[in-house]
């Protein structure tokens, strides 16, 4: 992993070089970005800087809060007096020494926090980030040249721009997998300490978050059976053998005249029937 933090430190401060940036007045954090209208420039927008492509979500949390926090310590307000712009670093140093070191804590807060991406800072890169912050210290002490120089000598933008530039090689690096060295043309496979926590960048395949629900199986459909008839067979069962018989539970009825069951009653005759047989005689 050492060797590929400083391949990625030595790609990094080739490109500050080769860019001509100028890390100490050009804004960290915001961009114009022409507007075209009818295929010509109509004017310029401002914007945020888009983060690169390929760097963790701990990455580019902590690259966008350092870009806003040097813009804002740097260069967050303006005045029509002062063709400059100049941030709360410049306004705290304005207290004797108390300012001074105020602004020291902060600017040494903001490389603590740069520390914090995945594998690390190199050494040199931390060493010139701690190196800027005690120049800004030192040139703070001297009584009123100090505190105007102090508005344009801008320690955070120039520490911004250093962990940018570190962290624009690396997610290059990790889109490709490999690092090559600019001097001896070696190259070297991407550790995965570099990647982030498993899970934290989102790829191709699917992204892997913490918390969400898994997916049911589907219930394999259940195929209703057949009759002999419909699968072929040569004998098919009646529907009747494959209902089972039915017990009647209802009691039997009672035959007329309230007799035993299985006993004949004769039912008797009436008198008037024989009278009017008599008669007839």
């Amino acid at each position: 992993m050492n060797v590929a933090i400083k391949i990625l430190e030595k790609k990094a401060l080739k490109k500050l070089g080769k860019d001509k940036t100028n890390t100490n007045s050009e804004n960290p954090y915001l961009e114009k970005v022409p507007v075209y209208k009818n295929g010509k420039v109509a004017k310029y927008k401002t914007q945020e800087r888009p983060i690169p492509q390929g760097l963790s979500k701990n990455d580019a949390k902590i690259l966008r809060k350092i870009r806003r926090r040097a813009y804002r310590w740097d260069m967050g307000f303006s005045c029509c007096c002062i063709p400059i712009r100049f941030g709360w670093s410049a306004i705290i140093g304005l207290i004797p020494v108390i300012g001074d070191f105020a602004d020291f804590l902060m600017a040494l807060a903001l490389i603590k926090k740069a520390s914090k991406v995945d594998g690390g800072l190199p050494k040199r890169l931390y060493g010139m980030m701690f190196t800027n912050i005690m120049l800004d210290l030192a040139i703070g002490f001297i009584p009123l040249i100090g505190d105007i120089a102090d508005v344009f000598y801008r320690a955070n933008t120039k520490n911004a721009w250093l962990l940018d530039a570190f962290l624009t090689e690396k997610a290059k690096a990790l889109q490709a997998g490999v690092v090559q060295d600019p001097e001896t043309g070696s190259i070297v496979e991407m550790p995965d300490e570099l990647a982030g926590a498993e899970g934290d960048r989102d790829v191709e395949t699917g992204v892997t978050r913490t918390g969400t629900m898994p997916s049911l199986a589907t219930p394999a459909a259940v195929t209703p059976a057949r009759s002999g008839r419909q699968t072929g067979d040569m004998t098919a069962a009646p529907q009747s053998a494959l209902v089972a018989p039915v017990r009647n539970l209802t009691p039997p009825r009672a035959p007329i005249g309230g007799g035993l069951p299985g006993r004949q009653i004769t039912p008797k005759q009436d008198p008037r029937d024989n009278r009017g047989k008599a008669g007839r005689r």
